[in-house]
């Protein structure tokens, strides 16, 4: 399978040690040897690089590592082919990018969705995948799910309106297969955890200001106390901050689990 990373900070930052320590995975000491990407967030718009090499051999990625890129928010993935067939390509590459609504929207997405591209119940409408992953398509789905529920919104929509929207389509899609997936748009970093998923917090103060960061992935990258986020929940971060968290009921409909986004929070994150 594949292997996730996200990051959502307070203040910019760069991400250089993670990927120095998520690289060797990608076909060194791990089989995910058929891409890897990484999107860094610059307000609305998201710097995505991607290559459908191994990560662990890729000179590109080994620059990335030691530029010092910052951001507040980070997606990535190295990727395995699953199934075989489905080879390496640029289109098949993860983080996948589309704007809506003058944003950038990322996605990476770690598992399969058998069927799911020839399933008359998830039709695609404005949103068109160009590879042949099973991935890009439910992205493309998700997308036309959120732009068709808020065509008229002008701002966001917020990350609460986003979860509720895509909330019962997600259960749907995670019945087919394995679903685990991140989902950025510069505002709002919203990840589903179907099987695995691991979050560390970190916290500092640095030149007066407070300093919070969030990583995410698949499998821990450090000795750090990493913890295992539920099977089957749906989590926001935004600022470095976990927003809400809302787990799948044991019928598969979303139920609201964790905290609830204040309007002050609801501020923050617009």
């Amino acid at each position: 399978m594949c292997e996730l990373f996200a990051m959502s900070a307070s203040q910019p930052t760069d991400v250089n040690r993670s990927l120095v320590l998520l690289r060797p995975r990608g076909g060194d000491v791990g089989p995910h040897a058929d891409g890897w990407g990484i999107a860094f967030y610059d307000g609305r718009a998201a710097r995505v690089f991607k290559e459908p090499v191994p990560a662990a051999e890729s000179r590109c990625l080994a620059f990335i590592a030691e530029y010092d890129f910052r951001s507040t928010m980070v997606i990535g993935h190295i990727r395995k082919a699953n199934p075989e067939r489905i080879g390496r390509a640029s289109a098949n590459t993860h983080p996948f990018e589309r704007e809506w609504n003058g944003r950038s929207w990322v996605f990476a997405h770690n598992g399969m969705l058998p069927g799911l591209r020839e399933n008359p119940e998830y039709p695609i409408r404005r949103f068109r995948p160009l590879g042949e992953t099973d991935s890009e398509y439910a992205f493309c789905v998700l997308l036309d799910a959120i732009a068709a529920s808020h065509a008229e919104a002008t701002k966001g929509p917020c990350a609460p309106a986003i979860v509720r929207t895509i909330g019962p389509l997600v259960n749907r899609l995670a019945e087919l297969g394995e679903f685990n997936f991140v989902l950025g748009n510069g505002e709002s970093l919203i990840t589903h955890v179907h099987t695995r998923l691991y979050a560390l917090r970190r916290s500092c103060r640095k030149d007066g200001c407070r300093q919070t960061v969030v990583l995410l992935a698949t499998s821990p990258l450090t000795e750090e106390p990493w913890v295992q986020l539920a099977s089957g929940s749906i989590h926001v971060y935004a600022n470095g901050q976990e927003r809400s968290a809302v787990a799948r009921s044991t019928r598969g409909r979303i139920a609201r689990a964790a905290s609830k986004v204040s309007a002050v929070q609801h501020d923050r994150m617009r």
